[in-house]
């Protein structure tokens, strides 16, 4: 490797089709390319290039398995793709083989890679996705770590040690299982911080305890990305979805929790935060303490307990409210004052992953009251006929619900 070449930032890494045939392919002339050359010439590059490896290493193949004749067709693509890249000096990878053979998508099994804009910077840890979704295939809440998927039961607890060592307790916190993960403590210097997943379907919840001891209730259709251990300056969690959190207070380390859209900061508080991609706005609602929130196209507001920050097509607004009506859902209790029933039948839609089929003047019928979230689906939508003049009619997984005036 000629030694004028100059070092490559890790967004050039990951779209260098060499580095690239490198991690999904080794060879020994890829080796000697990239460990005896280049990080002879740029020893203090090292830790760049593993976080570029875990990048490109976290694609996986798609679920329709290939055989060793496709996945050798694959790379000889890869390969020939580089000799034009080399011929004509571009840089940019062109995947022109990609819609027939690969997914773009993280290897533990779930998530799919948003956009490359994914790296921390000034030594902050690496995030491997900047927006997050749920599978919508997904059945049973799952915890994604750095080399391993697992399944975990519904409303079950993970918590997270110090050491980034895990536990999963069941409901009743009888039951404790220990994850055979490998710690993050060992040889600390040596080990780049990793980051773990949890993604909860519809129909599904979960709750976590922080290494530092923050504690998060995970609403249905959420993902939480979350790493091993805290930095040593920060926290921080990436949120799709829905969640409550109680933050251990630690004035020396802010908690953070972002979102596509914003990022909430705190010291020690209790609060809300909704982001819901298929919802049209995102919201913070604020129990105890303070937290500032900012727009990532602008916009910072400090709001108080009992503030509804709400952000819509880029404008933040806020209001009082009652938070109960907000974070009712970690009892199992959705409560609700003049509220749409469009919008209680989503909460209930992502609490059963049932879907309904509702006119829009139903829909903007306005609610009060308290529905227990039972186990049984029925009794919920028995409580709303009662009390609505409204009805419910189930096909499967789709609820028609009609006015029981119209059918008379």
């Amino acid at each position: 490797m000629n030694k004028k070449q100059h070092i490559k930032t890790i967004d050039q890494l990951i779209h260098d089709d060499s580095f690239i045939l490198w991690c999904l392919f080794p060879t020994e002339k890829l080796e000697q390319v990239w460990i005896d050359d280049y990080l002879t010439l740029y020893p203090e590059e090292r830790e760049n290039i593993e976080k570029a490896k875990q990048m490109v290493r976290l694609l996986k193949l798609n679920n329709s398995k290939l055989s060793s004749f496709e996945k050798d067709s694959l790379k000889k693509n890869i390969t020939r793709d580089l000799e034009k890249r080399r011929k004509s000096r571009q840089i940019r990878l062109i995947w022109q083989y990609a819609a027939a053979c690969i997914l773009i998508v993280c290897t533990l099994g779930s998530l799919y890679l948003i956009n490359k804009e994914n790296v921390f910077q000034g030594g902050e840890a690496l995030s491997l996705v900047d927006e997050i979704q749920l599978d919508t295939d997904q059945t049973e809440v799952e915890l994604h770590l750095a080399e391993e998927k697992m399944e975990v039961a519904d409303n079950a607890t993970i918590l997270v040690d110090q050491q980034g060592k895990i536990k999963v307790a069941d409901k009743s916190n009888k039951n404790v299982e220990a994850v055979d993960c490998e710690s993050y403590a060992e040889n600390r210097e040596e080990k780049k911080i990793r980051m773990n997943l949890l993604s909860v379907p519809k129909g599904r919840h979960s709750s976590l305890i922080l290494p530092d001891g923050t504690k998060v209730w995970v609403n249905s259709g959420t993902v939480v990305q979350f790493p091993e251990i805290f930095e040593k300056e920060k926290r921080m969690i990436y949120v799709e979805g829905e969640v409550y959190l109680e933050v251990t207070k630690d004035e020396s380390r802010p908690f953070y929790v972002k979102t596509n859209q914003m990022e909430v900061k705190v010291l020690g508080t209790s609060f809300c935060v909704v982001a819901y991609n298929d919802e049209n706005y995102q919201s913070v609602i604020l129990k105890e303490g303070s937290v500032a929130v900012e727009g990532n196209k602008g916009g910072k507001q400090v709001i108080k307990p009992n503030d509804l920050l709400v952000l819509e097509n880029d404008q933040i607004s806020v209001k009082q409210v009652n938070v109960y009506d907000y974070i009712s859902w970690i009892d199992g209790i959705l409560q609700f004052n003049e509220k749409n029933l469009g919008e209680v039948l989503r909460s209930i839609s992502r609490y059963y992953r049932v879907q309904f089929s509702c006119p829009s003047d139903i829909e903007q019928i306005k609610c009060s009251g308290k529905l227990v979230l039972f186990d049984n689906m029925d009794q919920v939508l028995q409580t709303l006929q009662k009390t609505l003049s409204i009805s419910f009619h189930r096909k499967d997984n789709l609820i028609e619900v009609n006015s029981i005036n119209n059918q008379k």
